[in-house]
C-alpha cells in the first residue's frame, strides 16, 4: 500500500459511508418507489428530483470556496452530521408537502463531501497519477452505491420504506463517528491550504470560468448526467411499472451496475493516465448514445438488466472529466473549481428530471432515453472542442 493511499484511506472511507446512507433511500430506488406508494405522481416525482438536484447545485460551489478556506476535516464531519437529521423526516406522511423541501435540504449538506474530498485529493496526489486517484475515489462512492440500493430495497420489502430512512441516518453517524476518530491521523497538509482566503467567490468564479477547457468541461458535464438521470431517478420506476420487477429485483440491478462501474473505473484512470482522458471519454459517450437506444427494444428484467450493465460500463469514465478539470484548472482554488464543476453535473440532474418527467408523461417512458442518446452525441461534440493540457 503506497504512503499516498494510506493518506487518503480515510476520505475513501468517508466516502463508502456517505454514500451507503445516501443510496440507501434518498438517491436510491426506495425514495421514487415510496412516493409512488404515497400516490405521488410522475410528474411531480420530477419535481422531487428537481429539488434534490437543486439542492445539490446551489451549495456546491459554496461548500467548495468553504473547503478553500477552512479546516476541510470539521467541514466534512458537520455535513454529515446534518444530513442524518433530515433522512427521518420523510417517515413523517403528514410531512408529504415538506418533501420539496427535504429534498432541497439533504442535497445542499451531501454536496459538502464531494467538492471537499475532490479537492484533498487532487491537491495530494502527483498530476501524472490523478486520473487514478480520482478513478479510486469513485471506487469508493461506488462501493456505498452498491450496498445502499440493495440494503434499502431489502429493508423496505422485508419491514416498511420507512425503516430504509431510518437505516440512514444510523449508518451516517456511524460514518462521521468512524471519520472523526480517522481523521485524527491525517496529514494536517490535506486539511487546508493557507492564503486562499485572498480569494473572494466571486473573483474565483471569473478565474475558474476564463479557462476555455474548464468551461467545455463543465458543459460536457451537463450532458453526462442528463443520462445519469434517466438512469438513477426514473428507472426504478420504469423498472416496477413497466415490467412489474420487485424492490428487491430492482436493488440487486442497480447494485449489479454499481459493481461494474467499481471494477472499470480505477482501470479507466490508469488507462487514461496513458492513453489521455479524452479519447476515452470519447469513446465512452458513443457507447453510451448507443446503448441508450437499447432501452426501447427492452422486453424483460433480464434485458434491462444486461442494458443498464452497459450504461454502467459508459459511466465508469466519469471521473475522467474530474481528470481533465484538475490538469487546467487554477491550482490555488481546486476547491472551487470542483465545485463549480459539481454544480454543472448537479445542472445536468435538474435539467434531465424536468425533461425527463415531462417526456414520461407526455410521450411515453422509453422515449426519454431517445433524448439521453441524443444528449450524449451533443457532449461528444463538445469533447472534440477541448484541448487536452
Amino acid at each position: 500500500m503506497s504512503s499516498t493511499f494510506r493518506r487518503l484511506l480515510p476520505i475513501y472511507l468517508l466516502l463508502i459511508f456517505r454514500n451507503t446512507a445516501w443510496s440507501l433511500s434518498v438517491s436510491g430506488p426506495v425514495l421514487p418507489l415510496y412516493v409512488r406508494s404515497l400516490g405521488v405522481d410522475i410528474v411531480d416525482w420530477g419535481f422531487l428530483a428537481t429539488a434534490h438536484a437543486v439542492g445539490l447545485m446551489l451549495f456546491e460551489v459554496v461548500w467548495g470556496s468553504l473547503a478553500d478556506r477552512i479546516d476541510r476535516r470539521r467541514l466534512l464531519l458537520v455535513a454529515l452530521v446534518c444530513m442524518s437529521l433530515v433522512f427521518p423526516l420523510y417517515t413523517v406522511e403528514g410531512f408529504i408537502p415538506y418533501f420539496f423541501v427535504f429534498q432541497f435540504a439533504v442535497g445542499a449538506f451531501a454536496v459538502a463531501v464531494g467538492p471537499t474530498t475532490r479537492a484533498l485529493i487532487a491537491d495530494n496526489v502527483p498530476k501524472e497519477s490523478r486520473g487514478f486517484y480520482m478513478g479510486l475515489w469513485f471506487t469508493f462512492f461506488t462501493l456505498g452505491s452498491m450496498i445502499g440500493p440493495l440494503l434499502g430495497t431489502y429493508i423496505s420489502e422485508i419491514m416498511g420504506y420507512v425503516y430504509a430512512f431510518y437505516g440512514s441516518t444510523v449508518v451516517l453517524l456511524a460514518g462521521a463517528a468512524v471519520s472523526a476518530l480517522s481523521f485524527r491521523h491525517l496529514d494536517r497538509s490535506i486539511s487546508v491550504k493557507k492564503g486562499n482566503n485572498d480569494i473572494g467567490v466571486l473573483q474565483g468564479l471569473s478565474k475558474v470560468l476564463s479557462v476555455s477547457a474548464v468551461r467545455l468541461t463543465f458543459l460536457l458535464a451537463v450532458s453526462i448526467f442528463f443520462g445519469v438521470t434517466a438512469v438513477r431517478s426514473f428507472l426504478p420506476i420504469y423498472a416496477s411499472e413497466l415490467f412489474g420487477m420487485s424492490d428487491v429485483q430492482i436493488g440487486v440491478m442497480l447494485t449489479l451496475s454499481s459493481g461494474v462501474q467499481l471494477l472499470a473505473t480505477p482501470t479507466m484512470g490508469r488507462l487514461s493516465d496513458r492513453l489521455g482522458q479524452k479519447r476515452l471519454i470519447a469513446i465512452a459517450l458513443a457507447a453510451a448514445s448507443a446503448i441508450y437506444l437499447c432501452y426501447i427494444f427492452v422486453e424483460g428484467p433480464l434485458q434491462l438488466t444486461l442494458v443498464t450493465l452497459g450504461i454502467s460500463a459508459c459511466l465508469s469514465t466519469v471521473s475522467l472529466n474530474l481528470a481533465m478539470l484538475s490538469k487546467v484548472a487554477p491550482r490555488e482554488i481546486t476547491g472551487m473549481a470542483m465545485g463549480m464543476y459539481g454544480s454543472f453535473e448537479d445542472l445536468g440532474l435538474i435539467t434531465g428530471s424536468l425533461v425527463c418527467g415531462f417526456i414520461w408523461n407526455s410521450f411515453g417512458p422509453s422515449i426519454m432515453f431517445i433524448a439521453s442518446a441524443a444528449i450524449s452525441i451533443v457532449g461528444l461534440l463538445l469533447l472534440m472542442m477541448v484541448r487536452e493540457d
